[in-house]
């Protein structure tokens, strides 16, 4: 395959949490446009698992699917740190909870065509109870439920949330949530 050259490329939408990108691509002696959503910053989610083998979910409405949902808790990296400790971080303020243990499961884009954004999965237990501390406007609740119940909705196809879905898979496959 020959490569693909970028010729000209225009912010048409700068916000602090997402922009509108058109470069013109070149490629075989012709130009195109590309559109895509272009993320500052990588987003992390965590997969955290209780000593008695519950999933920490977060049920919460999602406005661009119309629906409230279970995800897990997650979000955005700050200025300056680390997907883990990100991860962690996010955990703590959505859950209530900091991991001792916190290790990457895995790292997927849902639309490599469109989205320039990396999710960034990880795996959190020996979890210490915090308190919750919420961003402004943010409202969630916190659903403890047996990892095996979490399975079977992923698998029956009543999880639309992706980083759930591919997380618990991973997390069931790596050996490390146990059914």
């Amino acid at each position: 395959m020959t490569e693909y050259t970028v010729v000209d490329s225009q912010t048409l939408f700068d916000h602090p949490g997402v922009r509108v990108v058109r470069d013109t691509l070149e490629h075989n002696g012709r130009r195109f446009p590309y559109f895509y959503l272009a993320s500052p910053v990588e987003a992390v989610s965590c997969v955290a698992l209780t000593s008695e083998g519950q999933v920490v979910l977060t049920r919460q409405y999602r406005h661009p699917v119309g629906a409230i949902i279970y995800d897990l808790p997650g979000g955005r990296m700050n200025r300056g740190e680390s997907i883990q400790q990100a991860a962690s971080r996010e955990l703590e303020e959505e859950t209530g909870f900091r991991p001792r243990r916190i290790e990457l499961l895995g790292r997927f884009n849902p639309f490599p065509g469109s989205l320039q954004a990396v999710m960034n999965i990880f795996f959190a237990a020996d979890l210490i109870r915090t308190q919750q501390n919420l961003d402004a406007g943010e409202e969630l609740e916190v659903v403890f439920m047996p990892a095996a119940d979490v399975l079977g909705m992923v698998l029956r196809g009543e999880i639309i949330d992706g980083s759930l879905q591919m997380g618990v898979l991973l997390a069931v496959q790596k050996g490390l949530i146990r059914l």
